[in-house]
């Protein structure tokens, strides 16, 4: 397509200039026409004069009388000599057609454009199997695409401050890398250009998430003044729900849940979850299954076993006189690396070590955020005296990782302080 344009554009102009070359080679054989138009020219210059009323009658009609002299004594004048090779050469230079150029331009157009694409562009894309490869490895996110698209996404803030959509983005991104500190910080700029409630409770979790899952503050601050102004929120609901439950408030999480549950359609993809997690807590608390629901135990329920993780918690005899009966003890997995919020966690007292437990989805903090989705965690345990989900000096724990989920068998032993 290229090609046939630019011989067409040639085309025209070979034409133009044959054009041109006639008339030229016209005027130089026969200087008498070329003289008759400069005088058709001044006389209708002549004509405009005494249109204007710059020239009388008498005056127009000397000045045409004139110009009629002028013309007869130069037609009746022959040429001094006559004029062949000039005008020759003039019609005779267009009569070249531009093959050559257009066959020059048929031949290394394609054959330069090849050699320029394979340096220039994607001779990969070219290929449907390479092509499909890319599509389905596009998808992956990692650390350096995240790094890439917070650095362009604050580059481009520092030119757009108000633009609420970049701020809320940046946060997310910054979230996913692990840096809450400027996620929060990103959160709270979009909050004061615009109010979002389900920003808002995004931010909430983002604070949590700081503190090691604790929602003690500022974060309960913002789920609260969220359902006050919409008791319908759902995603403030279940952010509550999976607070309280991670705090041991039972009652509160099976208040929070079941009030999302009516928000939730029967056919929703998070039924089930939920469903699940209603059922875990009227366990927990000793009421009986809502009938039709299913139930969230893991030994009722085979499928989460698959992505469970079990084992044993138990305390060295030498720590045993600096834990109290009454201290907190976190049983808790996160992922290995990036976030530290819970994807499943279990709080009991010191008073029932040894404890076995089991990590499942139904003991996740945010039905969005499974145990299930993780191919690697790291598993914790802290005891805590403050009971606060904040490590305090003075706590004790263990970590392991990573842990596959599936895992059985886990031995968790405390045997040091918290680090």
């Amino acid at each position: 397509m290229v090609v046939a344009v630019l011989c067409w554009g040639l085309w025209r102009g070979h034409v133009a200039a044959v054009d041109a070359s006639h008339n030229a080679a016209q005027a130089l054989n026969n200087p008498a026409l070329a003289n008759a138009a400069v005088y058709r020219d001044q006389l209708a210059e002549l004509q405009r004069e005494h249109d204007l009323g710059n020239l009388n009658d008498h005056e127009l009609q000397i000045g045409q009388d004139e110009l009629r002299r002028r013309l007869l004594d130069d037609v009746g004048h022959p040429s001094d000599a006559p004029i062949d090779g000039p005008a020759e050469a003039v019609a005779a230079a267009p009569l070249r057609k531009p093959w050559l150029w257009m066959l020059a331009m048929v031949l290394w157009v394609p054959a330069l454009s090849v050699p320029m694409y394979s340096v220039l562009g994607d001779p990969e894309a070219l290929d449907p199997k390479a092509a499909q490869q890319g599509a389905d490895h596009g998808g992956e996110i990692t650390q350096e695409k995240l790094m890439t698209m917070a650095t362009a996404l604050t580059r481009r803030l520092q030119d757009e401050p108000n633009n609420v959509d970049g701020w809320i983005m940046l946060g997310r991104v910054q979230r996913a890398m692990g840096r809450f500190d400027e996620a929060d910080e990103a959160l709270r700029k979009a909050l004061e250009l615009s109010r979002d409630d389900n920003v808002m409770v995004e931010r909430a979790e983002i604070m949590a998430q700081k503190n090691d899952g604790n929602f003690a503050g500022e974060p309960w601050a913002i789920l609260q003044r969220v359902l006050t102004a919409d008791p319908h929120h759902l995603n403030a609901l279940l952010l509550a729900g999976s607070a309280s439950f991670a705090e041991g408030n039972f009652r509160s999480a099976l208040r929070f849940w079941e009030r999302a549950r009516e928000e939730v359609s029967p056919d929703s993809p998070d039924a089930p979850e939920l469903d699940r997690a209603i059922a875990e807590t009227r366990d927990k608390m000793g009421l009986p299954p809502v009938p039709g629901r299913s139930s969230a135990a893991s030994a009722k329920n085979p499928a989460l076993s698959v992505s469970s993780i079990s084992g044993r918690v138990s305390l060295v005899s030498e720590l045993a006189d600096k834990v109290s009966p009454t201290d907190a003890v976190f049983i808790y997995a996160t992922p290995v690396a990036g976030s530290r919020m819970p994807v499943a966690i279990v709080r009991i007292t010191a008073a029932q070590l040894p404890f076995d437990f089991v990590l499942d989805d139904s003991t996740a903090m945010n039905p969005s955020a499974k145990l299930s989705s993780m191919d690697e965690v790291t598993m914790r345990v802290r005891i805590s005296k403050s009971g606060q989900a904040t490590p305090q000096p003075g706590d004790l724990g263990v970590s392991v990782s990573p842990v596959k989920p599936g895992t059985a068998g886990l031995n968790l032993m405390v045997r040091e302080a918290w680090r």
